[in-house]
């Protein structure tokens, strides 16, 4: 590997995190599950974070997508701030906070 390359940093970091509010253990003979689960992606090289709602059966439904106030975009640090923020958020002040507006 050329020296170039191993000074470089990353061009982009995608970071993918899952939030589960509830968690259904599985029954037997039925199919899916009744979880309330989303999934948080963010893009550095964008900005943008998508959010999914998880289905029944793992597929995704991108809900929001999410900027700042200012419509630019969220930079790596405010993203892991506001992760550990998600992660310490009622599924209420979830939905008021970050599906309705942020």
């Amino acid at each position: 590997m050329n020296k170039e390359l191993e000074e470089t940093k990353p061009v982009n970091a995608i970071i993918n995190t899952t939030i589960v509010f509830y968690e259904e253990p599985p029954k037997k003979d039925t199919w899916g599950s009744n979880n309330i689960e989303y999934e948080l992606c963010y893009n550095s090289k964008t900005g943008i974070v998508n959010i999914y709602e998880v289905g029944a059966f793992g597929d995704r439904t991108l809900i929001r997508r999410c900027r700042d106030r200012r419509n630019r975009g969220i930079t790596l640090d405010e993203m892991l701030e506001n992760i550990q923020e998600i992660c310490n958020m009622t599924y209420k002040e979830f939905k008021e906070k970050i599906l309705k507006g942020m």
